[in-house]
């Protein structure tokens, strides 16, 4: 500005303002249902595991459905399906779809993630030894019962398969029984779905849903023998609390490996 007297540049005194970036807004949280959360931020709530339940279920009417018919119009197929090699593959394709499908609803988009999530990423703790004791005394138990005719006995097809078929095809069987059983169904059931349950349920809700999906896999024990359908129950109790309580599956993988192994020795007992 010029003064109006002397017409002399007039200069502020004072600073100048420093200019100031315009604050943003701050950033609304997600929704709990926000579709891109993933594992560990989305935490598993029960209706995950419904959802992979009912998945898995119609996966099982479709493989059923598939290998009924290749049984009914092909002779070979049903021959490789009851052997040693057509019981692993096959068993270990629908196993590892159904972990697929439960990677899926876990929202684990790694690998790294979906170890991590299912506890499959640490060792095993002390709380093994209990586990492995527990399925030990179940099997005894069972076994004794089973002896004193207080109830039939039912064998794993595996475990007869294995017992008289000869050759190195008998390992076969053998691996379903020790090795992808207690590897894929404990990643399904522990190390998703329980957790799942737990996310929404309380505990003793979350083990008879656990019980009761024993009972639709394993229904020909369950219907064939209640002393089988007594050992499987207690046994899927000692792994939930094992899961409850430690943060490695490999704890109730163990424990169900002892579980089936020993048929190997104690026989009449259901796997």
């Amino acid at each position: 500005m010029v003064c109006a007297i002397d017409a002399n540049l007039l200069v502020e005194d004072a600073a100048h303002p420093i200019a100031t970036i315009e604050e943003q807004p701050p950033v609304a949280p997600r929704e709990k249902d926000d579709p891109t959360k993933v594992f560990p931020e989305y935490q598993w709530k029960a209706k995950d595991a419904w959802k992979c339940l009912a998945m898995v279920f119609m996966l099982r009417l479709v493989f059923t459905g598939i290998t009924t018919g290749l049984r009914s119009h092909s002779f070979w197929f049903e021959t490789w399906d009851r052997s040693g090699y057509g019981r692993f593959f096959v068993f270990l394709f629908t196993y590892g779809v159904y972990v697929v499908v439960a990677a899926y609803f876990a929202r684990t988009e790694t690998f790294a993630l979906f170890l991590r999530g299912f506890g499959l990423n640490r060792k095993p703790t002390e709380l093994v030894w209990l586990g492995i004791l527990m399925a030990l005394v179940i099997r005894i138990v069972g076994h004794s019962m089973m002896a004193l005719k207080m109830g039939p006995g039912v064998s794993a097809y595996d475990f007869r398969g294995f017992k008289y078929t000869l050759g190195f095809e008998r390992y076969f069987f053998l691996g379903c029984l020790i090795l992808l059983a207690p590897l894929l169904e404990e990643s399904l059931n522990r190390g998703f779905l329980y957790k799942a349950f737990r996310g929404s349920y309380p505990l003793v809700a979350s083990i008879g849903l656990m019980i009761g999906w024993t009972c639709f896999t394993h229904w020909s024990y369950y219907y064939n023998s209640w002393v089988a359908a007594l050992d499987l129950s207690a046994l899927t109790i000692v792994q939930c609390y094992l899961r409850e309580k430690s943060d490695s599956l490999w704890d109730t993988i163990i424990c169900h490996f002892i579980y089936n192994a020993s048929s190997l020795f104690i026989s009449g007992t259901s796997s």
